[in-house]
Order: C-alpha cells, then sequence, then structure tokens
C-alpha cells in the first residue's frame, strides 16, 4: 500500500503534537514539584538520543555492505559507560560548580574561561554536526519517498518538514528565556522517543527474523552459502580491516561523550550524579536490545533480493514489499522518532553554543536598547531555525552522495577535536589556552581537508582542476594520503593525522608557553577539583542593581520571579538584606545568566554593572597572585598529603569491609550513604539497593526515636524473627548531622545466655533436692510405721475413735503428697545419669495413652492422634515416657470438664517433632515464658509441685532438642518437642 502525501504529513503533525503534550505534562508536573524526570530510567533513555536515523537505518545498511563493524559504534559507547564512574561524573560534578551549560563553556572554562577559544569551539561544532544534522533529513526525505511512492515534490515536503521541525525545536528550546539550565519537558519527550524507536524497530526485526526466516539461525546459515559469506568475517580479505575496527571504536568512544546533544543530555540535564550509576549498564543494556535484529535485517534484506546499495532503507522496504503496509509505517514512526530527538536536542544545543559564544559577546553592549530581552529570545530563534536548515541544505547538496553511516562518521570524527582538550585538561594541569587553540585548530583543518574537501569534489561542489588539482594529488597533500602514508581506510587515516597534530601542539605549546593566573585558577578547579570559596566582603551593589541587570536580558517578569523566589526561599524581606545576602543573591544571579547566556558572558556583564573600585581590583588582584604563588610552591606537598589521605582511605575502607560487625552511615534525613558487606549477609540486602534509600524502610524493626536522642548510645533490639542485635548508635560531629550505626548480631550469644540461666536454675535445684531426698526420706518411713501404730491402738469412746482416725488419715495424705515431691525431686535430681538406648516413639506413646487411659478423668477426654513413621532414635525411654506423661496429665488437668487432646508425631528433615495440643483455657502471654521454671506453676495451691515442666525441660535439653509452649487464653494450649534424629 501506498500512502498519501497528506495522510504521511498529518502523522507528522500528529506525532510531534503528541511530543509537545508530553512535555508540556511533564513540565507542569516539575514546576509542582512531582517531577517525572528526576530518575535514573527516565535519564538513561534520554541518553539514548545517541540512537538516530543512522541506527534505525544505517546501521542496517553498514552490516548489508560490512557486515559486523556496525557494532564499533555501539561497543565504543559500551566501553566508555564502564568509566563513567570516573570520567563523567568528574564532568559533571565541574560543570554543576562553575554553572556550565554546553561543551564549548567547559572547554572555555577549562583554559582561563576563553571568550575566543568557546568561539572556537562553536564552530568547529557547528560545521562538524551539520552533516549529522543533514543525515537525519536526508532520511526522513527518503522514506516518505517511499511510503509515498513518488519523487515528485519531495524536495518541497522536505522543506515543510525540515522547517517544522524548527518550529519544535523551537517550541521546546527557545519558548521563553528560560532561567533554568535544565528542561525536563524537552528529555521526558526524548525519552519517550527512545521508547518509540526502540519497540518499532524490534517488531520489525521479530517479523522478519521469525515470520519471513526461521529464526537467527536460518538466516545465517542462508548468508553463510550465499555471496554475502564474507560478511560474517573480520579483518584481511573481507569489508573492514582491523585498524578501521579499531578507529570506529575509539571514535565512537569519543561520540558518545563530546557530541553536543550527548553533553546536553548527560551533563547539562542531569538532576543527580547518582543516576550515573543506573545508566552505567542501562544505556549498553538499551543499545543492546536496539541492534540484537541488525544482522538479521541486513542479511534478510538481501537474501530477499534487495541490494547492498539499498540496505539503509531495508527497515522500510522489507515490509512494504511482503505486503505489510502497517509494520512499514510503524517503521516510519520509528525512524522519525529517531531523526527528530537528535535533531531537536541538537539544534538546542548548537542554538545555546551560537548564542553564549558568537552572537551575545557581539550584542551584549546594546543592552539598553528598548526590548532588549526579546530580540536575544528571537536571535536564538532564528539561530535554532539556521541549524536546522543548515543541516538540510547539506542533505539536499551533498547527502545524496553518502550513505548514513558515512555521514554521521564525519561527524564523529569532528567532534573527536575535543577529546584532547577535555580529556587531558581534566588530568593535567600544565594544559593552557595556547595549547588548546592550536591543537583544535590543527585538528579542524586535517578534519576538513581529510573527509570534507574529498566530499565536496565528489558532489562537484568544488572542481579538481588546475592549482586545487595540482594540490590534491601531489604526494604530501593527499587528503587520502596525506604526508604519503598510504594502506590506511579514510577514517583511520583522518584519524590519524588529526589526533597526531592535535596532540602535537596541544602538548607542545601547552609546555613551551606560559598559563596566565586566571588559567592557573582554573586548572586548579578542573583538574583539582578545587572550589574557591566567595568572600562577601563589601556589597557595593544592590538588590535594584541585580534586579536591574536581570530585567534588562531575561525581561521585567522573570527578574521579578527569580528575585522573589530567592528571597522566599530564605525567609528574607527586601528591606533587610545583609552584604553577605547581596553577595548569595549575586551568585544566583550569575547562575541564572549563565543558564541562558553562557558563563563567560555572565561573568562580564555582572562584572561592569556591579563594579568594585580600582584599588580593590588591585588588591583582589594581588591577593589572588600570592595565594597562586602558595598554591605552587606547596603542590608537591598537597600531591604527597594526597597520596596519604588516599592510602588511609583505602585502608580505612577496607577495615570497615571485613568487620565482623556490620555498619552503616545515614545522613541528617536518614537516607543510607554507607552500608559494607556485613550488612549485606545479616540483611540479605545489597549495598547498590540500600544506598540512599532510608533505614527504616530496609530496617522496619529499627524504631524512628531511637535516633531522637543526638548522642552516642548502645541499645538491644529483638528483630520480629527472634533475632537479636546489639546496636551502637554515634552522630557525626558534622554540622550537616548524620549517625554512624554499628549492628552487632548476639542471637547466639542470647540463646546461650538463656540456656545457660535455664541450666544453672536446674543444677542448683538438682544439688537441692538429692540432699532433700536423703534427709528427709528416712524420717517420712518413721512417721509412716508410727501413724500405723497409731492406728492399730484401740480407743474406747466412739467420737474420740473417729477424731484419732480422722487424725491419722489426714497426716497419712500429707505424708503421702510429700513422699510425691520427694519422688519428683528426686527423678529431678537424676536427671543425667539413665542410659540411652534406640527406641521406637511410637510405642512409648502409645503405652503412655495406655497408661493415662486408667485415669477416671480421661473418660470426658476426645484423644485424637496422627502418628506418622519415624526412625529409631537414641533416647531414655522411661525419661520419655515421664515427658509424654507429664504433658497429657497436664492438659488433662486444666480441662475437668472435659475437651480435646490432639497429638501428633512427624519427620521434618533431620528432626522428630511431636506436638500436643489442648483446648483448654489456655496460658496468660505475661507468664508463658516462666512455665519452665522450676517450682513456677498455675495450679492452685497444694494441687501441683511447679516441678513437672521443668523436670520435662531438663529431659528434653539432655536430649539435645527443644520444647516450646504456644497459648492464647481461651483457645487452648500447644507443646511442642523438637528432638534430632542423630
Amino acid at each position: 500500500m501506498i500512502f498519501k502525501g497528506w495522510e504521511l504529513f498529518l502523522l507528522i503533525l500528529g506525532y510531534l503534537s503528541l511530543l509537545f503534550v508530553i512535555a508540556y505534562l511533564a513540565e507542569r508536573r516539575e514546576k509542582v514539584g512531582m517531577s517525572i524526570v528526576s530518575n535514573p530510567y527516565v535519564y538513561s533513555l534520554s541518553l539514548a538520543v545517541y540512537c538516530t536515523s543512522w541506527t534505525f537505518y544505517g546501521s542496517v545498511g553498514r552490516a548489508a555492505s560490512s557486515g559486523f563493524s556496525f557494532l564499533t559504534i555501539y561497543l565504543g559507547p559500551t566501553l566508555m559507560a564502564a568509566l563513567w564512574a570516573v570520567i563523567l561524573k568528574k564532568i559533571i560534578s565541574i560543570a554543576k560548580k562553575n554553572r556550565i551549560t554546553t561543551i564549548s563553556d567547559f572547554i572555555g572554562a577549562r583554559y582561563g574561561n576563553s571568550l575566543f577559544l568557546s568561539a572556537l569551539v562553536t564552530l568547529v561544532a557547528v560545521v562538524g554536526i551539520t552533516p549529522y544534522l543533514g543525515l537525519q533529513i536526508k532520511a526522513i526525505i527518503s522514506t516518505l519517498t517511499i511510503l509515498a511512492g513518488q519523487t515528485k515534490g519531495m524536495a518541497a515536503a522536505g522543506w515543510y518538514i525540515t522547517f517544522i521541525l524548527g518550529v519544535f525545536a523551537i517550541i521546546f528550546g527557545a519558548r521563553r528565556l528560560d532561567a533554568s539550565e535544565r528542561h525536563e519537558g524537552l528529555i521526558f519527550a526524548i525519552a519517550f522517543e527512545s521508547l518509540i524507536k526502540l519497540i518499532a524497530f524490534l517488531l520489525v526485526g521479530v517479523y522478519v527474523t521469525y515470520f519471513l526466516f526461521d529464526g537467527f539461525t536460518d538466516i545465517l546459515e542462508r548468508i553463510k552459502d550465499s555471496e554475502f559469506g564474507d560478511l560474517l568475517f573480520v579483518g584481511t580479505g573481507t569489508q573492514v580491516s582491523y585498524m578501521e575496527w579499531a578507529s570506529l571504536l575509539f571514535l565512537s568512544m569519543m561520540a558518545i561523550m563530546f557530541l553536543p546533544r550527548q553533553f546536553h543530555v548527560a551533563v547539562v540535564e542531569n538532576s543527580d550524579i547518582a543516576h550515573i550509576s543506573k545508566a552505567m549498564w542501562l544505556f549498553p543494556l538499551y543499545l543492546f536490545l536496539i541492534n540484537i535484529f541488525v544482522m538479521p535485517l541486513a542479511f534478510g534484506g538481501l537474501l530477499l533480493g534487495g541490494r547492498q546499495a539499498d540496505a539503509d532503507l531495508f527497515v522500510l522496504t522489507i515490509p512494504l514489499g511482503q505486503g505489510k503496509s502497517h509494520i512499514a509505517l510503524l517503521a516510519f514512526l520509528g525512524g522519525f522518532a529517531a531523526a527528530t530527538g537528535m535533531i531537536i536536542v541538537e539544534s538546542v544545543a548548537l542554538s545555546t553554543m551560537v548564542m553564549n559564544h558568537l552572537v551575545m559577546p557581539a550584542i551584549y553592549r546594546f543592552h539598553d536598547m528598548q526590548g532588549f530581552p526579546a530580540i536575544i529570545l528571537n536571535l536564538k530563534r532564528i539561530v535554532i531555525m539556521g541549524c536546522v536548515f543548515f543541516g538540510y541544505v547539506f542533505a539536499v547538496s551533498i547527502g545524496e552522495f553518502y550513505s548514513l553511516v558515512d555521514i554521521g562518521l564525519k561527524s564523529f570524527e569532528a567532534m573527536t577535536i575535543f577529546a584532547p582538550s577535555i580529556i587531558l585538561g581534566l588530568y593535567w594541569k600544565r594544559g593552557n589556552k595556547a595549547g588548546a587553540l592550536t591543537g583544535i585548530t590543527a585538528g579542524f583543518i586535517v578534519w576538513f581537508y581529510t573527509l570534507i574537501v574529498p566530499a565536496m569534489l565528489k558532489a562537484g561542489i568544488i572542481g579538481e582542476h588546475g592549482f586545487f588539482s595540482m594540490l590534491i594529488n601531489s604526494f604530501v597533500l593527499n587528503p587520502h594520503a596525506l604526508f604519503g602514508l598510504r594502506g590506511l581506510d579514510k577514517w583511520s587515516h583522518s584519524l590519524f593525522w588529526g589526533l597526531f597534530f592535535n596532540l602535537f601542539f596541544y602538548v607542545g605549546f601547552s609546555i613551551l608557553t606560559k598559563q596566565g593566573s586566571e588559567e592557573e585558577k582554573q586548572s586548579l578547579i578542573f583538574v583539582d577539583s578545587y572550589s574557591p570559596q566567595t568572600l562577601p566582603g563589601r556589597a557595593d551593589y544592590t538588590l535594584q542593581e541585580i534586579e536591574a541587570v536581570l530585567e534588562q536580558y531575561l525581561g521585567r517578569r522573570e527578574s521579578r520571579e527569580i528575585i522573589e523566589g530567592f528571597l522566599l526561599r530564605n525567609q528574607l524581606l527586601r528591606e533587610h538584606l545583609t552584604p553577605l545576602i547581596l553577595s548569595r543573591l549575586r551568585d544566583e544571579a550569575l547562575r541564572i545568566l549563565s543558564g541562558s547566556l553562557g558563563s563567560a558572558i555572565a561573568t562580564i556583564i555582572l562584572e561592569d554593572k556591579l563594579l568594585i573600585t580600582e584599588k580593590e581590583r588591585g588588591d583582589l588582584s594581588h591577593s589572588i597572585k600570592q595565594m597562586t604563588d602558595t598554591l605552587r610552591l606547596s603542590r608537591q606537598e598537597l600531591e604527597e598529603a594526597n597520596r596519604s589521605l588516599a592510602y588511609l582511605k583505602e585502608f580505612s575502607e577496607n577495615i570497615i569491609e571485613s568487620a565482623p560487625a556490620g555498619i552503616v552511615t545515614v545522613d541528617a534525613s536518614m537516607n543510607v550513604t554507607y552500608w559494607n558487606k556485613e550488612m549485606e549477609s545479616i540483611t540479605g540486602i545489597r549495598k547498590t539497593a540500600a544506598q540512599s534509600r532510608t533505614i527504616f524502610s530496609l530496617m522496619p524493626w529499627v524504631r524512628p526515636d531511637t535516633f531522637e536522642k543526638n548522642e552516642q548510645r548502645e541499645i538491644t533490639i529483638r528483630t520480629p524473627s527472634q533475632q537479636f542485635f546489639k546496636i551502637n548508635i554515634s552522630p557525626f560531629t558534622d554540622p550537616s548531622g548524620g549517625f554512624v550505626v554499628i549492628f552487632e548480631d548476639i542471637t547466639e550469644k542470647k540463646k546461650m545466655e538463656e540456656q545457660l540461666v535455664q541450666a544453672l536454675k536446674l543444677a542448683s535445684i538438682g544439688k537441692l533436692t538429692a540432699g532433700i531426698s536423703h534427709e528427709i526420706g528416712n524420717p517420712l518411713a518413721s512417721i509412716s510405721s508410727l501413724v500405723q501404730e497409731l492406728r492399730s491402738i484401740p480407743v474406747e469412746s466412739c467420737s474420740e475413735k473417729n477424731f484419732f482416725s480422722d487424725s491419722l488419715s489426714t497426716i497419712n495424705n500429707h505424708i503421702e503428697r510429700i513422699a510425691r515431691i520427694v519422688r519428683s525431686l528426686g527423678d529431678f535430681a537424676r536427671l543425667s545419669t539413665k542410659e540411652k538406648i534406640a527406641s521406637n516413639l511410637q510405642e512409648i506413646l502409645e503405652r503412655t495413652i495406655s497408661l493415662v487411659r486408667y485415669d477416671k478423668r480421661f473418660k470426658d477426654i476426645d484423644l485424637k492422634t496422627e502418628i506418622a513413621d519415624v526412625p529409631p532414635m537414641r533416647v531414655n525411654p522411661d525419661q520419655i515416657q515421664q515427658v509424654f506423661l507429664n504433658l497429657m496429665l497436664n492438659a488433662i488437668d486444666v480441662m475437668p470438664n472435659g475437651g480435646r487432646i490432639d497429638i501428633s508425631m512427624n519427620k521434618k528433615g533431620d528432626i522428630v517433632e511431636i506436638g500436643f495440643h489442648d483446648t483448654g483455657p489456655g496460658i496468660d502471654g505475661t507468664i508463658i515464658d516462666k512455665i519452665f521454671d522450676p517450682f513456677f506453676t498455675t495450679k492452685p495451691l497444694g494441687k501441683g509441685t511447679g516441678l513437672g515442666l521443668s523436670i520435662c525441660y531438663g529431659i528434653i535439653k539432655e536430649h539435645n532438642g527443644t520444647i516450646t509452649a504456644r497459648s492464647e487464653k481461651g483457645a487452648g494450649t500447644v507443646f511442642t518437642i523438637s528432638l534430632p534424629v542423630n
């Protein structure tokens, strides 16, 4: 099915309108303090703006002509992502501290806030990125042509679409002079587009791989046996050499860091530096998913009869060729999303660079002109439109002669020009402005001469004749073999000479020329991450002056909102502003102007407006010089101290990580900032999952009032899982607050203490009862004999006889009770003297039940048993029977009016469990922990000795088992005996 032009045009308008609505909603949420953008997932998806129409269409074309070489464009970013924790975090930290909003700002700030260097970087970026913008527009025009089925009017359609994209870029990036440095609506729209292009590409890939072919294996087997079999290999004798593979890998590593749009989304739009940790694996995962079907699509298109020259559009032409117009339309939408995301972000980033470093330096002195903020805003809109149409001109003039990948790689090479100045500038203090200027200039000249000049020749823009013909065909200045170096592919050739001259001039001039004082200060800020402290001094500027400056460049309404917002946040009144507060307000104004005009121009504006006296300027300059000299002299000592501190830090961290106790640090908001390995063992929560979460959400059994007292203390906590922890809490002395919390698991220690206490009780009473049994045994025998003799004495009267007989019966009953106590005490004292033999627990239980049945109270008891087969065990059968008997008689005692006893026996692993469950009144929860203590009883006075359960506890303990009780008032009691099989 061929689509009509107006249908496609409406689809494009509808999609762009959806993007605008999404961006608008995101900005609305941000304004009410409910950001949906400030999270690592949206941040990672926004980084996927790296995947443009080159990825969506060009990777398939590259795979169809050069095999696996397309992977280098994605392996490079994956490798670089592993270094983000070192490089990207440092760049973001520096950018946020120094109010940097573009890559040209970053380079200019590093080398003494050089406006000239920033302007040079901007020019290189604009020229270098133009082919990349042209690539996106070329992809849109080409896909429209295929879907519409005609070429007539496509150039005009491309012009209109370019204009619409320019308008939408203005809506996203220049709707107003934004006082903030971040654009949450733009980022959320880009994240949404990243999802659209991923889903579209995966759906087309699944259709081709599993519906047109029988999976990956089928496609690979067929291509191996075809004329395109060499695409499966890399190296000598194939389309791609190892040198080209390595060069493309390096180019993509630099591109992911230094493309203006990547710098914008990764650095400027970063809301939390902690998001990088997740982005380090989420972004490579995205790259893997969007490339998983590239080879099947490329090989599938070739196997279906497609030409390698047309492979860029296989994603679209394969579904169309199979009559699946709806899949083709979805593919078009995915490719359009890939292209528009890049165009919008890149044009916003480039326009900011052009405005801050080319336009504003030329016009900022006309700030007194009426409506100056509106002039700035309209100029920015014109610049955005110019950047987009610059790409369109390239697409229609030169783009048709090159594939999408070739165009994109030219831009990658151009952005590599910035690598030495940025990377060496971050780690080498001696790098200076002269080195950066000459290095970037040399790199740009080589790039232009070796890549752009051949492209212009091929397009016929310049002719190969006369002096120019002699130049490019000479041995030394041949753009394909510069200085006679032959045998390299064009990417490796341009990269080699560009990097060589770039590094040569950068390092050479940095060594041979001296840094200025401003450059020295900036090198400390960038290399050592030094943050100079602002001293308030005298505030020779007023609130009205600061407000007037903001009003001149941002407009009256924006200026008033900024001032009122500052006063509201700090709870201040206009009439009561101290010099220190005015100094802070000036810094706030500088930050805001930097976001809109660039840091260099913002600094110049405020220095011109908020003047200090010449004497103060001289004193300040002298002080800075003294500080610089001092810093230079003490640099060696600082480096030595830094090494010592690094060693001490590593040593301390090793000790903390290997400590046998769990160690946690939390900030004033109770969010975890450190979590050692032992804490992972204690809680099962990994360090990465614990970071930045509150300690109460990770360990609910830690109460908030534990930290109410801001003093060192030690407490013991029992968890719901019956674990015991000794917790040592020490507050930080730092004013920002927080605590160091040490967790020591003392569960085993507590158990041993409880066992020891119980054993000591039993041992003490055992010794006591052994003596009591011996001492009162003989007198009891004598008393018993005496009573028997008294019974045999005749009495004369009937009343005397009755009294005499009743008295003797009472004495005898008391003696029998004493005898029972003595027997119990004797048994209790002899617990560990009896031999253990292999016994059948089922038989012991059955004997016990038979014995209990003789009790007259048993007739009202309903006995239920559930006995499983258990192996013979080495126990003392008499002692175990005593335990069973005691538990059953106790159950009968608490159910005088009848009830039910459930007895169970089963094997669980290496443990045999025997349960006794009665339906009696239950035991109060306040005393249930005491029922195994000697002489403790719940029976009425005279009805029990309080030794029965204590003896049971001792017997089971001697058998290396446990006995526990569980009860609820009114719901009966359950005694559970656990005995080890071995």
